[in-house]
C-alpha cells in the first residue's frame, strides 16, 4: 500500500501521521512539499519517508489584484507539484490514499494525476466575508475588498471540498466554519500531542545568549512567556504590546519572554511594510524596560518545552481563527495559561479548571487577572497540573489521536 502526504510545509500537520506509516511493514510512505521547506525540516521527517521536493513557484506577473496574484500563485503551485508528482508516476508512485493540506492549492490536479486514490483533505479553516475572523478587532475595520479578498481565499478549499473522499479539523469550532453540507464527510480530529515529549522539565534552564548574555531562567524567576509563529494582530500582538508596560510597573522583578517571527502567517500585514514588532515597539517602547523584555524570535522546539516548564504564566491571545499547536503543547507541560476568551480557544480552556480566560478586548482585564494569578502560586500549580491531564485524556497523540486518524484511513480503504 502506498499513502502521499502533501503540504507545501512538509511535513506539517503530517509529523506524526507520516512517521507512523513509514514505519509500518505494510505502507509505503511519500512525502512532498516546497524543496527548500522539505531540506529545512528533515529532521522532523522519519527516515523512512520518500521525499519528493518541487521548486518554489516564480513571483507572480507585477500589477495583479491581491487575489488573482494569491489564485495564480496556487496555479503555479499546483502545476509544479504535477509534474513532479508525473515524473514519479513512471517510477511507481500510485498511492492507495493522498493526505493533503488544501491551503496553497497543491492539490488542484491530484484527481487527474491518481484518479483510483482516496482523497483525505486537512480542513484548517473556511473564510466567511461576514465574519467570524473578518470584522472581529474593530481596531481593523472590514472593507468591501477585503470581505471579498476572504470569499476568494475560499477557491482552494472550494476544489477540495468537491474531490474530498473524507476531511479532517482538529477542533469542532473549526470543523463548524465549512459549509454544513460538507461537514459530514469532516471528521474532527486534532494532530495529536506527545505528552511523552511534550512534558513538564521543572529542572529545566533556559538560556539566550544572543539576545541576553548571561542570564539564565529557571522555575525560580517570574517569568510570564508570550509564544506565537509570527508576531501579529491575529494573534493579539498589539494588544499584549499595549498591556506590557502595566504588567512590567505591577510586576517589577519579572521577565517577560516574548517567542515568534517577524513575518506574516495569518490575515495582514502592517500597510508601512515593517514587521510589527517594530511598530509596536515605536507605540509603547518608551514606557518599557527593555532589560526585562526578551524578543528571541523563534527557538528550537526543546527550548521552545523548557520555557513552558518554567514559565510562571503563559500568555495567549488569539481571533477567533485556527487554535495553536503551542497552547496544548503548554498546557501538556502544566504552564498556567491565561488566554483570551475566543473560539477555539474556549473549547480546550475552562476558565479556573485548566486554565484562565479573560476578555480579548480588556487589557486592563487582562493585567488585573495575570497580576491576580501571579500573586496565587498553589492555584496556578494545581491549574496546570489539571491542564496536562485535560490534554492527556483529550489530545494524546498515542491513545487517542493517532488512532483515530489511523482507523479513518483505513475505513476509506474498506478495512
Amino acid at each position: 500500500m502506498q499513502i502521499l502526504f502533501i503540504h507545501q510545509n512538509f511535513p506539517g500537520q503530517y509529523r506524526y501521521l507520516s512517521r507512523y506509516f513509514a514505519a509500518h511493514p505494510d505502507w509505503v510512505c511519500y512525502g512532498v512539499g516546497e524543496r527548500d521547506n522539505v531540506v529545512r525540516q528533515r529532521g522532523l521527517i522519519h527516515p523512512q519517508v520518500k521525499l519528493l521536493g518541487y521548486d518554489k513557484p516564480p513571483p507572480v506577473p507585477e500589477g495583479l489584484p491581491g487575489p488573482a496574484a494569491e489564485f495564480t500563485a496556487q496555479l503555479q503551485r499546483a502545476t509544479a507539484l504535477t509534474r513532479v508528482l508525473l515524473r514519479q508516476r513512471q517510477r511507481g508512485l500510485d498511492p492507495d490514499v493522498i493526505a493533503a493540506h488544501p491551503g496553497w492549492g497543491e492539490h488542484f490536479y491530484l484527481r487527474e494525476v491518481f484518479p483510483r486514490a482516496k482523497l483525505l483533505f486537512y480542513f484548517e479553516f473556511f473564510f466567511q466575508p461576514d465574519g467570524p475572523l473578518v470584522g472581529f478587532e474593530p481596531e481593523f475595520p472590514v472593507h468591501f475588498g477585503l470581505a471579498s479578498h476572504y470569499r476568494l481565499k475560499n477557491a482552494p478549499h472550494w476544489v477540495a471540498l468537491d474531490m474530498a473522499d473524507a476531511g479532517i479539523s482538529p477542533t469542532r469550532w473549526q470543523w463548524s466554519t465549512f459549509p454544513c453540507e460538507y461537514r459530514e464527510r469532516i471528521r474532527v480530529i486534532h494532530d495529536g500531542v506527545d505528552t511523552v515529549q511534550v512534558a513538564p522539565r521543572r529542572a529545566a534552564v533556559v538560556e539566550f545568549p544572543e539576545v541576553r548574555p548571561g542570564l539564565r531562567l529557571t522555575a525560580e524567576d517570574e517569568i510570564i512567556t508570550y509564544a506565537v509563529r509570527n508576531l501579529e494582530p491575529s494573534r493579539g500582538f498589539h494588544r499584549f504590546m499595549r498591556a506590557l508596560p502595566r504588567l512590567q510597573w505591577e510586576r517589577p522583578k519579572a521577565i517577560f519572554v516574548v517567542v515568534g517571527g517577524d513575518e506574516v502567517s495569518y490575515v495582514r500585514g502592517h500597510p508601512s511594510g515593517r514587521p510589527w514588532r517594530e511598530v509596536l515597539l515605536d507605540e509603547v517602547g518608551d514606557r518599557l524596560d527593555l532589560e526585562r523584555v526578551l524578543f528571541v524570535g523563534r527557538v528550537p522546539y526543546g527550548k521552545l518545552l523548557d520555557l513552558f516548564s518554567i514559565t510562571s504564566l503563559h500568555l495567549y491571545l488569539t481571533y477567533p481563527f485556527v487554535l495553536s499547536w503551542s497552547v496544548l503543547e503548554a498546557m501538556a507541560c502544566e504552564a498556567p495559561v491565561l488566554a483570551s476568551a475566543t473560539p477555539p480557544v474556549e473549547e480546550v480552556i475552562r476558565d479556573g479548571e485548566n486554565g484562565f480566560l479573560f476578555d480579548y478586548f480588556s487589557e486592563d482585564t487582562l493585567v488585573a487577572r495575570a497580576v491576580e494569578l501571579l500573586e496565587a502560586p498553589e492555584l496556578r500549580r494545581e491549574v496546570g497540573r489539571q491542564a496536562r491531564r485535560f490534554v492527556a485524556e483529550q489530545y494524546d497523540l498515542r491513545s487517542r489521536c493517532l488512532p483515530a486518524q489511523v482507523a479513518l484511513i483505513e475505513s476509506l480503504l474498506g478495512r
